[in-house]
């Protein structure tokens, strides 16, 4: 005779809470353990495909949409289990076997992160206006730290790189110019190799106390020409008179870069919320 036990609804919320439907499992439901964590895996995929990642509301639709399936699949379990109270225990009712359903989850989990172009993001708070009007003291952004593992920086990228006077931390600055280009600033204005380069982003304000820096730090209006190295970039503020950049402290490495700034995720100006980086 098969043995009987109670189903504990606190069990089953946490058991589906370390993996989706493993409650279920725990409750004897093994087809609706099985379907709920497939759909689980299909949402993650469907979202990493779509590049919905790179977006704001993208991340914040997928985010409402793992909330909305999480909070039901442990909340079914928990009354499932509840309903249920006791159950014929089945073959796979052993605490062995969740243990390693966990584990084996937690590894294809990482597989798929690995696998897809989920992006390993990281938020950042800009301390400086260097990169003003693009981006504002206070703002808050996401970065996608594996934006250039296997993509090639591109000029307009605004990138993320350890300071070069203290690589504890961290500037944010466009790419300018790129591998093999000459560069030269004449009368505020940029050259790539003898052709001016139209930014729409720019602007040209003295430093202040907010900003971080002195005036003095501005560069006169000529600088170059120069000849960007190959692997390096040449970086530049949008907030080009209030700017710590590669006219100061030179070229960047590219395996310096440590990922593309993607949107802003929250800002004092509400406005500003949301904002693609561009």
């Amino acid at each position: 005779m098969k043995e009987h036990m109670k189903r504990e609804p606190l069990t089953a919320f946490v058991l589906s809470f370390l993996t989706p439907g493993l409650g279920q499992l725990y409750n004897g439901q093994l087809i609706k353990a099985i379907l709920l964590y497939c759909l689980g895996l299909l949402i993650l995929v469907l979202f990493s495909l779509s590049g919905l990642f790179f977006f704001f509301y993208g991340m914040v639709s997928w985010l409402a949409m793992m909330l909305g399936y999480m909070l039901f699949v442990i909340i079914d379990a928990a009354m499932s289990a509840k309903r249920l109270n006791i159950i014929r225990v089945k073959k796979y009712n052993k605490w062995y076997l969740y243990l390693l359903i966990i584990l084996i989850n937690a590894f294809l989990i990482n597989s798929l992160l690995a696998s897809f172009t989920i992006p390993t993001i990281k938020a950042y708070k800009l301390p400086a206006a260097s990169m003003a009007p693009t981006l504002m003291i206070g703002d808050h952004l996401i970065v996608n730290k594996n934006y250039y593992t296997n993509g090639k920086p591109q000029r307009g990228d605004v990138v993320i790189f350890p300071d070069p006077s203290d690589p504890r931390k961290d500037f944010i600055r466009r790419i300018i110019g790129l591998p093999g280009e000459k560069i030269e600033i004449v009368g505020k204005k940029v050259y790539i190799n003898g052709q001016p380069l139209e930014e729409s982003y720019v602007i040209y304000v003295m430093g202040t106390p907010e900003g971080g820096l002195s005036p003095t730090t501005a560069v006169t209006k000529h600088f170059g020409p120069v000849n960007v190295p190959k692997g390096k970039f040449f970086v530049l503020g949008d907030n080009r008179d209030n700017s710590l950049d590669s006219r100061h402290f030179g070229f960047v490495d590219r395996a310096a870069l440590k990922g593309k700034a993607l949107y802003i995720y929250l800002a004092k100006d509400k406005k500003r919320i949301g904002k693609n980086i561009k």
